[in-house]
């Protein structure tokens, strides 16, 4: 029995290498050093939900969220559903989203340049859990700071090229100001600043950490809502982690929740650009 159980095994061993040859001969495999090591973690060689720069997420009511991204990019072609789960304590939100599913299709340029294992570059994922807890400190009239804890699994797996297969987590404080009517608008200015960290597989680097800065402008007419906003992390490897993503988004309220459309673009470092599609259901 044991001799059947070694033969399967030394078996099973060599087709998987031999399934993985292409890949070895396109990155020049060693044949010792782990495949992990080759890949290059930070956001320009990994999907557009693999290392998430947190915001802060606030509201009044506690909410359920279901939202898809639609790829505007042909190399890089991707449809991926979030999930998320906002719950209103006042002075405290909790906010929890399941990156729930991503079908992803890439062109064998892109797959080789991020070093993806996925020879047909092409296939269905589930991504990470992002949990984020928000406190506010202080508040007067129409402003208000807040601190942040955000947190990131393991779940997305790695050898795509689309998730890290490791964990992550920041702090940071937020400061929002409503102002006085401009007309019939009313605008808000949210600022979130502090640090992020993301794990790696790399022995020399175990991971990577920077400064979060967020900026955001939201202005309001009735039931319409307009925002932008520009999120950056500035990490020390300085390879591809510099990344700048802009936002923008219309929201209308309904009676039983919003409408959401948005648009995102990668400036620096984050090579994506989508439409968001959304609809919030209010749970008070």
């Amino acid at each position: 029995m044991r001799r059947v159980l070694l033969t399967a095994l030394v078996l099973f061993s060599f087709s998987a290498q031999a399934q993985l040859d292409w890949w070895n001969q396109t990155h020049n495999w060693d044949g010792t050093t782990p495949w992990t090591q080759y890949m290059k973690y930070s956001h320009a060689y990994l999907g557009p939900n693999a290392i998430p720069i947190p915001t802060l997420q606030r509201s009044d009511q506690s909410y359920f969220k279901s939202r898809s991204q639609m790829s505007l990019i042909e190399d890089d072609s991707f449809l991926s559903l979030h999930n998320e789960l906002h719950w209103d304590r006042d002075h405290t939100q909790i906010h929890i989203t399941h990156q729930s599913i991503e079908y992803y299709r890439t062109s064998t340029q892109l797959r080789d340049y991020r070093i993806s294992r996925d020879e047909d570059s092409e296939g269905v994922l589930a991504g990470d859990v992002l949990i984020d807890i928000s406190t506010r400190l202080w508040e007067r009239d129409q402003e208000a700071l807040w601190f942040t804890f955000h947190t990131k699994t393991a779940a997305g797996p790695l050898p795509q090229a689309r998730f890290t297969d490791a964990p992550g987590y920041a702090f940071f404080f937020s400061h929002q100001k409503s102002f006085a009517w401009i007309g019939h608008w009313i605008p808000k200015i949210t600022t979130d600043a502090g640090f992020q960290v993301y794990q790696t597989h790399w022995v020399d680097y175990p991971q990577n950490d920077g400064f979060l800065i967020n900026i955001g402008l939201q202005v309001q007419k009735d039931k319409t809502i307009f925002s932008t906003r520009l999120r950056t992390f500035t990490g020390y490897f300085q390879e591809g982690d510099w990344p700048r993503l802009l936002e923008l988004q219309w929201n209308k309220n309904l009676f039983f929740g919003q409408t959401q459309l948005g648009w995102t673009r990668g400036l620096n470092d984050y090579p994506f650009s989508f439409l968001t599609v959304g609809l919030i259901c209010w749970l008070d």
